[in-house]
């Protein structure tokens, strides 16, 4: 078993990967999959599936929202804090380039705020949040999901990764499982408002946690003070790096989104579960992503392409192997997580192997997206989202109101084919980057 473990970390890790650290997050990734999933038994348990299907369409609009506020600046962090000036004490000086995203912060909540409640109290248009009550309960999620985004990009450039997986995949998890199992063994009853308010402490809770941990750990590294701004084409690269954000989060959830425009909320309960066990197959490439992208910050800065090949072929490697693996086990135990939910059938467990073996096209291909937005190509990865998101949203409207859950699995799995098949093109093309498991030509 050790031969093997050396001879895995020599062929397909080599020393660009930190297997102590990634050995960590899989074990606490892995942890909080099962809390989550748990979770969920008792918080489909408790609502229903249509009540569920309702919250879990809410929260990706919420999350499309908050992308919006975030306006790129999470991916433009990483990609640019790595390239300015180091000060007399070793310090990174990050003041002006932070001060300049913050006020973008504020600046388009408040835009947000102002126009849907114009939209929602002066026009009487119902949209998103048309239900009492969820117009405040939206904008405190949405100012919330940003200041999480804001604070995990800063951690992640400075390598503060298991804190946060600590509080995100454990913490919050085994809180909801606690709240959410305690009423459904006392037999009480539980409310979709109580179920949003119980979500909304937890993520405050989470937001004040990472401001501490930037403060005590990200201080010793970069200076918050001084005027060292972005670049003058901060708004582009920016704007670039929202519409890809933004472009991701319709593309993996447009099924969802639209399975809940049709009113097809108990095919949209169990599509998202099927998306949450389908997260133990891209579990790999999840984790490595905590690493990678600050990895190919700094070799992109250094402009050391060689180095960065190298880790794009050796991530690619070992993010799929290990897919494979979840693959399989996904497979095994598919059938029985399907009847926690009493939603278990040979059609469902078809459809569970489809849309979890999309999965593997991510790895497949590489890495290709994150190469590049972190080489200064993210338009490219714009452009191969804006194609598919064309496509995919054509098919939604075609397959949707007539198949419902059957075509949200096919349209899916079809349209991750053709964006990594698309990324991997620009890659090949760009930085003659290849894939060890893929040959053009």
């Amino acid at each position: 078993m050790i031969k093997l473990i050396r001879a895995l970390r020599k062929n397909y890790f080599d020393d660009t990967i930190d297997l102590a650290k990634l050995s960590k997050s899989f074990l606490l990734w892995g942890a909080g999959v099962v809390l989550v999933y748990v979770a969920n038994i008792f918080h489909t348990r408790l609502i229903g599936l249509q009540q569920y299907g309702i919250y879990t369409v809410f929260m990706n609009w919420v999350a499309l929202g908050s992308t919006l506020v975030t306006f790129g600046w999470d991916g433009f962090l990483v990609q640019r804090i790595p390239q300015l000036p180091v000060n007399s004490n070793g310090k990174i000086e990050a003041g002006g380039i932070l001060k300049l995203s913050l006020l973008s912060f504020g600046i388009l909540f408040a835009v947000l705020a102002i126009l849907l409640f114009v939209v929602n109290y002066v026009l009487k248009i119902s949209v998103i949040v048309s239900t009492e009550g969820s117009f405040l309960v939206f904008l405190v999620f949405v100012f919330c999901f940003t200041a999480i985004s804001y604070s995990k990009s800063i951690l992640k450039i400075f390598n503060t990764v298991i804190p946060v997986q600590w509080l995100e995949d454990i913490a919050k998890p085994l809180a909801l499982l606690v709240i959410f199992g305690s009423f459904y063994y006392l037999n009480k009853t539980i409310s979709l408002t109580n179920v949003y308010l119980v979500n909304g402490g937890l993520f405050i809770c989470i937001m004040l946690a990472l401001y501490l941990l930037i403060d005590r750990r990200v201080h010793k590294k970069a200076v918050f003070g001084g005027t060292n701004q972005a670049t003058e084409n901060w708004v582009r690269r920016c704007f670039y790096f929202m519409c890809i954000m933004l472009g991701y989060s319709f593309f993996s959830k447009m099924e969802l989104l639209f399975l809940g425009y049709y009113a097809k909320n108990e095919d949209a309960a169990k599509y998202q579960l099927l998306l949450r066990i389908a997260d133990l197959v891209i579990l790999p490439d999840f984790l490595f992503n905590y690493y990678l992208p600050q990895k190919f910050s700094y070799l992109f800065a250094s402009k050391d392409h060689a180095g960065a090949g190298k880790l794009f072929r050796n991530a690619a490697r070992a993010i799929f192997l290990l897919q494979v693996i979840c693959l399989a086990g996904v497979a095994a135990v598919g059938y029985f997580y399907l009847q926690s939910f009493h939603i278990a059938s040979a059609g469902m467990y078809i459809l569970l192997l489809i849309l979890c073996s999309s999965q593997l096209f991510y790895s497949l291909f590489g890495s290709n997206n994150l190469v590049l937005m972190t080489s200064g190509n993210e338009k490219y990865s714009f452009l191969a989202l804006a194609i598919v998101l064309i496509v995919e949203a054509i098919a939604n409207i075609l397959f949707i109101p007539a198949f419902g859950l059957r075509a949200a699995v096919y349209i899916s799995w079809g349209s991750v084919l053709v964006y990594a098949f698309i990324l991997f093109l620009f890659v090949h093309k760009k930085l003659k980057f290849s894939s060890p498991l893929i040959r053009l030509g």
